[in-house]
């Protein structure tokens, strides 16, 4: 069930529009008496710039604070003074404010303290309410001094659109953009770029025809972002590895040329060798152009392990079985230390003081992939023990992070905002990088996060209070705020800012009210314990990656609901690709890391605990009528509200619809009646979202997906098929009820469709089941003591034997992802469990024969306790492979679905009926 509606054009992201209006509009403070100690403003002050700035870099500086007494009504013809000095305050952005009731004196060892000062200053005005301040003293120094975020609504370069910002016309970064995100202390936007576009090479010479177009427009950003402190930082993967994929690798032709770049080999890919005297020299060269070509960039990030393929142990499959001549012979972190000091000195001989920043993405470490996790984690902890000095070392803050929830242990990946964080592998490698003397970097979501990224950003700032307080305790000083996600202006930007200096905030709370002071004035802790709520409901999102790439919360306002099973996978919360709208197969987006039962129990305090927030900023709602800014504020509380107990009401609703053609029939009519429930609430929910997207452009606005996933006209129609499914689907569905007829007995498999096998309580004598196609390959199967057994047999194919498999996929319940049980010709096994939590323990005995191999599967049931239901039946395939997606023969025909990240081809469509003898 697509939605034909066209998504609405560039033209009409009104909140661009926001973005470039004045930071400062008219200020409306209540009227009061200056309180004892308290300096008024009010007679007018005079700006005195004294500190030396031959560059200008101040003037947007001076200029905010012109407007923004301006906006407060104050003029700047008075005779308090407020001056900008020069003094050694120690290091970069360090800052001293002398408060007397004579003058206001910033002070400042360089430009950026004096700008940091500027925008404090205006914060503790806001925070007296009025214009007012405190005599005396306030010194501030940052500790964390790279704090890099990136344009919310700039193109991603990458499929399916492929735009990149540097080849054409549009400014990204309008002045009052940058001048919101310099007030928020972002001082580096990073964007991408690929040495193959902008680097000419004598080694490729078909590469970067239209660099100098590239970097025109890359100098004219620079120098813009520049005039507010802010620099550019390069966000590349290189050295590119080679093979099939051109978008991200370099050609198997460009190859021939240099054989000796040749390293590390897998059946898709070669990796690019640094170990070569010319690979390094390739690094370079590139980097020294960039630089000298662009000679105000502030720095590189580049990914040098997990992304993708680049030099010879950027994998983490490579730190085992590496087969490079020359890298397999040197260790991983003696690799990666040459590497990176290529990257280093080709920056360095032109600008010394320009920032390499080398990023280990690592998500997860995974057993089912073939790694020991332990001896991994020990390698990757040497590479970072091997970072060179003049490099800072990125790792993701909660990278294989185990959290308890509902007294189970969950394993978080990459980019939580709901976890705190940082994981153990974090903590563990940042110390080893920073004994060398390298400098540390932590990659967050300081906005949003892949949870939920239809919404500008998550009001919790206490999470980064939490976040950035582990920081300050390991001594980072570098931050990378964003994805392509996570970035937008406001209050969570505002709270990475003032937590990246020092002194840092002696308690949670005494910093949230402090911060909300400036916006919400006499409001403020109403707003800081709405902010606490937030934060109790937002932690307990359930912590399994899939819940954030495929879940509801991003937008199940527009799923639609099917009564009866279409059994259509989930679309992707980050992309328009396959499937465009989402289907009913829920388990995709909890896989095996919760239960229905459990993703529910966290659903409902997640509900709960944001209505609470909620109901607290309601109450000082009218107070806000004339300020559009907090007016925003509270719409993105109650747009979340709806997201939350929509993804809530989803996944309730295909609960009871799992269980409807199994209980009695007044058990049958009492859940459908709930069901029903359900629909309205989500049609209500529907007009409510639609209200506030008219009023703020911004939701439902997806910056990986550049588009929006959700909008008042999509809504409508989900609105629509909600009303044909009240008026249609359950009167059907009641009168099959009434009649006494089983709901959907092809679907539960009361009456199967398609093939068929019944399993015996002992290995039947018969020789099994035929492969299609393929009369030498059989499978038989039995079912005793708890176990599934599978016996297969299958000629040898001419393929890899590393790559040979036989693989069972099944499918504990509807809706679920199949698990596969894949054993290799080779000896080797994996399971392919989505994160089992949980027993799965399984055994595989392969044998090889002179003609054939064979293998008996012991498959306990225990496996999928908590999805299967006593009784009923499993769906299953047996498959033989060569790798996973190439499949050379199986019992059920395949029709491979379109690959998504996490789910490779699998159609559910092409599973027979495993009968268990219950």
């Amino acid at each position: 069930m697509n939605c034909n509606i066209p998504l609405p054009e560039e033209k009409d992201w009104k909140f661009i529009d926001e973005l470039k209006s004045p930071l400062w509009r008219k200020i409306n403070w209540k009227k009061r008496e200056a309180a004892p100690g308290e300096i008024s403003l009010a007679p007018g002050i005079k700006i005195v710039p004294n500190f030396p700035d031959p560059e200008s870099l101040l003037d947007t500086a001076y200029a905010d604070l012109n407007n923004f007494f301006s906006a407060a009504g104050i003029t700047t013809g008075g005779n308090y003074s407020i001056v900008t000095e020069k003094q050694d305050t120690g290091e970069k952005e360090a800052f001293r404010i002398d408060i007397t009731g004579e003058q206001c004196r910033i002070i400042s060892g360089d430009s950026e303290g004096i700008r940091r000062a500027i925008y404090h200053l205006e914060d503790e005005i806001c925070r007296h309410g009025g214009p007012y301040l405190t005599e005396g003293v306030i010194e501030r120094k940052s500790f964390i001094k790279t704090r890099v975020s990136r344009c919310f609504f700039g193109p991603i370069k990458r499929p399916p659109r492929n735009r990149d910002e540097l080849m054409d016309n549009v400014d990204y970064y309008p002045d009052e953009y940058l001048n919101r995100l310099a007030h928020e202390g972002v001082n580096a936007l990073w964007l991408t770029l690929s040495f193959r576009d902008v680097c000419p090479s004598p080694l490729f010479p078909e590469h970067a025809k239209d660099w100098r177009k590239r970097l025109e427009k890359l100098n004219k950003t620079i120098k813009k972002c520049t005039r507010y402190g802010i620099k550019i930082y390069a966000f590349c993967i290189e050295p590119m590895g080679f093979g099939p994929n051109s978008e991200y690798l370099l050609s198997e032709e460009e190859l021939t040329r240099h054989p000796d770049l040749c390293g590390h080999e897998t059946a898709s890919f070669k990796y690019f060798c640094t170990s070569s005297p010319k690979g390094l020299k390739y690094i370079e060269d590139c980097t020294r152009f960039l630089f000298e070509h662009a000679p105000g960039l502030g720095g590189l990030i580049d990914i040098n392990m997990g992304e993708r393929p680049t030099h010879c142990y950027s994998s983490l499959m490579s730190l085992k079985d590496n087969n490079c001549p020359r890298c397999s012979k040197r260790t991983p972190g003696e690799v990666f230390a040459d590497t990176l000091k290529a990257f280093a000195r080709g920056m360095h001989s032109v600008n010394p003081e320009a920032e390499m920043i080398a990023w280990l993405y690592v998500p997860w470490i995974k057993e089912s992939h073939g790694l020991d996790v332990e001896s991994t984690k020990k390698v990757l902890n040497k590479i970072a023990g091997q970072m060179p000095e003049d490099i800072t070392f990125q790792y993701n803050f909660e990278s294989a992070g185990e959290i308890e929830q509902l007294g189970k242990t969950r394993y978080a990946n990459d980019y939580w905002l709901a976890w705190d964080g940082p994981s153990e592998i974090y903590r563990n490698c940042v110390k080893n990088a920073a004994k060398n003397g390298a400098r540390t970097s932590a990659k967050i979501q300081v906005g949003c996060s892949h949870e939920v990224a239809t919404v500008p950003f998550v009001p919790v700032p206490g999470i980064l209070y939490r976040k950035y307080k582990a920081m300050h305790e390991l001594g980072v000083s570098s931050v990378m705020q964003c994805w392509y996600f996570g970035n937008y202006p406001g209050i969570m930007n505002k709270a990475a800012g003032e937590l990246s200096f020092e002194p840092f905030p002696a308690s949670q709370t005494d910093f949230l009210e402090n911060l909300a002071r400036i916006d919400w004035g006499e409001n403020a802790r109403t707003v800081a314990k709405a902010w606490q709520c937030f934060d109790e409901g937002y932690s307990s999102f359930p912590v399994e990656v899939n819940f954030t790439h495929y879940g509801p919360i991003h937008n199940s306002i527009v799923w639609p609901l099917h009564l009866f099973p279409a059994d259509e996978p989930i679309a992707p919360s980050w992309r328009f690709t396959f499937p465009l709208e989402s289907g009913d197969r829920i388990g995709e987006c909890i896989c095996y890391g919760h239960t229905i039962d459990e993703t529910l129990q966290l659903l409902k305090i997640m509900k709960t605990k944001w209505g609470e927030g909620v109901r607290l900023i309601e109450k000082i709602e009218p107070q806000y009528q004339d300020n559009r800014a907090r007016m925003l504020d509270i719409g993105l509380a109650q747009a979340l509200e709806i997201q939350i107990a929509s993804a809530d009401n989803i996944m309730n609703f295909y609960a009871l619809r799992e269980r409807l053609p199994f209980e009695k029939p007044e058990q049958q009519r009492k859940m459908l009646d709930k069901m029903k429930l359900l629909v309205n609430e989500e049609i209500t929910n529907g007009k409510k979202l639609i209200e506030l997207c008219n009023r703020d452009s911004r939701l439902g606005f997806h910056s990986e997906a550049e588009g929006y996933k959700y909008f008042a006209k999509k809504i409508q129609w989900r609105m629509e098929c909600l009303e044909k499914l009240l008026e249609r689907d359950f009167p059907a569905v009641s009168g099959m009820i009434s009649s006494g007829k089983p709901l959907f007995p092809e679907y539960t498999g009361k009456t199967p469709q398609g093939k068929v096998y019944r399993l015996p309580s002992s290995e039947p004598d018969a020789p099994g089941e035929v492969f299609e196609n393929d009369p030498d390959c059989r499978w038989k199967a039995w079912q005793d003591n708890g176990n599934i057994h599978i016996h297969v047999t299958c000629r040898h194919s001419v393929q890899d034997m590393d790559l040979e498999n036989i693989t069972v996929n099944i499918e504990p319940c509807r809706l679920w992802p199949v698990q596969g049980f894949i054993a290799y010709r080779n000896g080797k096994t994996q399971h392919d469990n989505l994160c089992v939590i949980g027993d799965h323990t399984w055994k595989a005995d392969i044998r090889n024969a002179d003609d054939c191999w064979q293998v008996n599967f012991t498959i306990p049931l225990k496996i999928f306790t908590g999805y299967h239901k006593p009784g009923r039946p499993l769906r299953c395939n047996v498959l033989w492979k060569i790798s996973n997606f190439k499949v050379l023969s199986s019992w059920n025909t395949v029709h491979p679905w379109n690959s998504r990240l996490a789910f490779r081809t699998e159609n559910t469509n092409d599973l027979g009926w495993l009968m268990l003898n219950n």
